[in-house]
């Protein structure tokens, strides 16, 4: 008699994984902000916790002029290494049989979901966590420190485009589309919205819906793409300060979203003989380091 094929478990399994992983890992990918502009790094496999950024330095200018028939003396590239352990993050949902454990199941969707947007939020904070500790930094209102803001010292479009003139001195190039971006709070976009200009480039940008290039685009003005991000803290001094940020090309780095894995477990086991729950769950190893603090500038302003 034919061998009749059947589909095993293990088959189930590895085909519930796989869809776990994907549904997981969609949400996840879809609500990060701060990895868009950053230098992506593959975390490679089979490897230690150690990861090694690498850093080229710009040739210098040439100024002499080129002799007929005698070629140039070759320059040698000059690069660093700047090399960082990685980190985990990671979380745990348990679900029991009473909340349903089919994949298909709402509890399983909406577990699914909220992990997913865990794991954006959580990689999102730990890059914002090394990008506010860059050395470049400016105050609303043409202050000169942090305590000095007060109320009115919101973020205006001369804030904004002050920061790209440093970093246009500093030698930071534009990103593929020929602009910086600005990332930003939604309080600092509410004071930005006042600015006649820039609320026009907005509507023309159909406030995120058209020629959106970056997951959460508002507008582009005056060579700047502007960027919503609602997971930037606030810092409490003076007045409860909002952070903007300005990055041109290569200014951070982090690894890639792509090693964020997706577990489950049950229902069943030893531990669980009576089939009762199941545990859904998420795992990245995660690093960001800056690669050049003069290309990133932080404008920190009061809100409305």
């Amino acid at each position: 008699m034919a061998d009749v094929l059947t589909t095993t478990s293990a088959g189930v399994d590895a085909d519930l994984q796989t869809y776990f992983a994907k549904k997981l890992l969609s949400h996840a990918k879809y609500q990060t902000k701060l990895d868009q502009f950053a230098h992506l790094e593959d975390i490679p496999a089979a490897s230690s916790k150690t990861i090694s950024f690498t850093q080229y330095a710009d040739l210098s200018i040439v100024t002499s002029t080129l002799t007929e028939g005698v070629a140039p003396d070759a320059v040698a590239m000059s690069s660093s290494a700047i090399t960082a352990t990685v980190d985990q993050l990671g979380s745990v949902i348990k679900l029991t049989d009473l909340a349903g454990l089919t994949p298909k199941h709402s509890a399983v969707q909406e577990a699914l979901r909220i992990l997913g947007t865990q794991a954006a939020r959580s990689y999102d904070r730990k890059i914002n966590a090394v990008v506010v500790a860059g050395t470049g930094v400016q105050y609303a209102g043409a202050k000169s420190a942090r305590s000095a803001l007060a109320a009115g010292d919101v973020l205006t479009m001369n804030d904004v485009l002050a920061a790209v003139v440093t970093l246009r001195n500093n030698g930071a190039q534009e990103f593929s589309d020929g602009n910086f971006v600005c990332v930003i709070d939604p309080t600092v976009e509410g004071n930005l919205m006042k600015d006649s200009g820039f609320r026009d480039a907005a509507i023309r940008n159909g406030l995120g819906t058209k020629s959106e290039v970056y997951k959460g685009e508002i507008a582009t003005f005056n060579g700047v793409r502007f960027v919503r991000s609602n997971n930037i803290p606030t810092v409490s001094s003076t007045v409860t300060v909002h952070t903007a940020y300005v990055f041109g090309q290569d200014a951070y780095a982090v690894t890639n979203l792509q090693s964020l894995q997706t577990y489950r477990e049950g229902p069943g086991g030893i531990s669980d003989p009576l089939h009762q729950a199941m545990t859904l769950g998420w795992k990245v190893g995660f690093k960001s380091v800056i690669l050049n603090n003069n290309f990133m500038q932080r404008i920190e302003s009061a809100g409305v």
